[in-house]
């Protein structure tokens, strides 16, 4: 059975569950509450090779100091640099940014773009981030799939990912789960279950909402495949 068959009959079930998880689990942070198209962006870059939990203590501190695009884009390297200094890669990642929004402010005249072509035209702007604006921050459904989805959709669909290709079949089942409505806290439940339930460690199968439509999850419970009934 072809990975995005299987998933088009867990569909309903995955994002009835997610989503109802999301009510009660979503974990709170400082970017998820105004969603800017900027924000987003400055969130994605900061949370680049660190913890939410790391870039919690720093972002509305960089926010007040470079509250728009035109700012980000006219700092000064040095002092960019020490206010990343805490979150690590200081160096990288004020290089990355800067370049970022000066190309923004040159070829977009400082806004960001809502179209998926022009984004990944940025500098340092991969599939990821481009979905993460659009959804979470102009309401335009675009899947995000990062490390943690990555993991969550193998693990749901264990028994039919494919040995080659998989890259793209995840890309495929992730567009295939994503609801039209409420896509972003779709988007953003799936990134809190692979940070606190579905683990790279581990996981915890008797606390995920959707373990009844997962491969992984019912071997785990020892529960027969009900999947299709789903």
């Amino acid at each position: 059975m072809h990975t995005v068959d299987e998933a088009k009959k867990r569909t309903r079930y995955i994002r009835d569950e997610l989503l109802s998880w999301a009510k009660k689990e979503l974990r709170k942070y400082p970017w998820r509450v105004n969603r800017t198209p900027y924000s987003i962006l400055v969130a994605e870059f900061l949370l680049k090779r660190t913890t939410a939990s790391a870039v919690s203590r720093i972002f509305e501190r960089f926010m007040e100091k470079y509250p728009e695009i035109d700012a980000l884009a006219a700092s000064n390297h040095k002092d960019l640099e020490e206010i990343l200094r805490a979150i690590g890669y200081h160096k990288l990642r004020a290089r990355e940014m800067k370049e970022t929004a000066v190309y923004i402010m040159k070829e977009f005249e400082g806004k960001i773009p809502r179209d998926l072509k022009k984004l990944l035209s940025i500098p340092n702007v991969g599939p990821y981030t481009a979905g993460a604006i659009l959804s979470l921050s102009y309401g335009i459904p675009a899947s995000m799939v990062d490390s943690n989805v990555e993991r969550i959709i193998k693990r749901i669909f264990m028994n039919s990912i494919p040995s080659s290709s998989v890259t793209k079949t995840i890309k495929e089942v992730a567009n295939v789960l994503l609801p039209v409505e409420h896509h972003d806290i779709f988007n953003l439940a799936l990134l809190d279950l692979g940070g606190s339930v579905c683990t790279y460690r581990t996981t915890y199968c008797k606390k995920c909402p959707i373990s009844l439509g997962c491969d992984t999850g019912r071997k785990d419970l020892n529960l027969k495949n009900t999947a299709n009934g789903l």
